[in-house]
């Protein structure tokens, strides 16, 4: 399925975000905490996987040069 090419970074980059987004939902759902704390820790996991994608993007681009 996956094959050993320069594309295939962006495809774990891409389905890494859609799993983040996923994940960020279901703890929505699932959650025992208030609304205002509830969205404190969305917003810390939407960093921490906008931190990951910068950094990824980041080797990506070395490894191309």
């Amino acid at each position: 399925m996956f094959h050993n090419e320069e594309g295939n970074g962006a495809t774990v980059l891409i389905s890494f975000l859609v799993g983040g987004i996923v994940g960020a939902g279901l703890a929505l759902l699932f959650a025992p905490y208030s609304g205002k704390k509830m969205r404190g820790k969305i917003v810390d996991m939407a960093d921490d996987v906008k931190d990951y994608a910068t950094d990824y993007s980041k080797k990506l681009k070395q490894k191309i040069s």
